[in-house]
């Protein structure tokens, strides 16, 4: 197991390395990204104040907040290169900084906020994401509500069905978060860094978010091939809508 500290690190040299490359990177997954994104498009309505927790280059956030009308909007994006790019594409408020540190956010409360593409699959542990989400409750309007996406290590179509049913004997059995980690090299540019990311459970997940005061008022598996929605947790990477508890 990598350090937190270490692995933070890590993650970040590794996306300031992909910055440049992020539009191209991205384009790989559209179909997904675009099902995520329309999803977003769906909850937000004009006039709402909006809290984006890793923005990366922005492109996302520009194409989700133009489509509602949104003007009011904060984003958090702890890597200094992404953040930049942010800037340039959105022209909102960009502040460097981790989603565990969210509390010292010199921001009034939000409407709704946002956390997509797996950006709690690249914290460290589940202390961090405990931390992360009782930051952001603690930044949310009481009406307000949370979206975000993660990779799932139930999803069927990615992994097979009798991969993933062997995985759900073993979870219920004796559970361990840390199966959930994947360490490897990322090839940016020619170079190689060192990264890591986390691969949820639909029940792992319901523990994070009860343990932060959390709801669960939508939850959807979206296939990360074609973008296309089911209710089923085992058919797509997990997109869920909370609420305060």
């Amino acid at each position: 197991m990598v350090d937190a500290s270490v692995q933070r690190q890590n993650t970040l040299r590794a996306y300031d390395a992909i910055a440049p490359l992020y539009a191209e990177y991205s384009e790989k997954y559209r179909n997904y990204l675009s099902a995520v994104d329309a999803m977003a498009i769906e909850h937000l309505k004009p006039g709402m104040r909006l809290l984006d927790v890793g923005s990366g280059d922005g492109r996302r956030l520009a194409k989700i907040t133009s489509a509602v009308g949104l003007t009011d909007v904060v984003s958090v994006e702890p890597s200094k290169e992404m953040a930049a790019l942010c800037r340039k594409a959105t022209g909102f408020n960009v502040y460097e900084m981790c989603g565990d540190t969210l509390s010292d956010l010199p921001e009034a409360p939000f409407d709704a906020m946002s956390a997509l593409w797996n950006v709690f699959g690249h914290m460290a542990n589940s202390e961090l994401r405990i931390k992360t989400l009782v930051c952001m409750a603690g930044k949310l309007k009481p009406e307000g509500f949370i979206m975000l996406d993660v990779n799932n290590r139930h999803n069927q179509l990615s992994y097979g069905r009798w991969n993933v049913f062997k995985r759900r004997i073993i979870d219920v059995i004796a559970f361990d978060e840390t199966r959930g980690d994947a360490y490897y090299d990322w090839n940016i540019g020619g170079q190689s860094f060192l990264a890591s990311g986390h691969l949820f459970t639909p029940g792992e997940m319901a523990g994070l978010f009860a343990r932060a005061g959390l709801r669960v008022t939508e939850r959807w598996s979206i296939n990360y091939a074609t973008g296309e929605r089911s209710k089923s947790p085992f058919n797509g990477q997990l997109f869920y809508v909370l609420k305060l508890a």
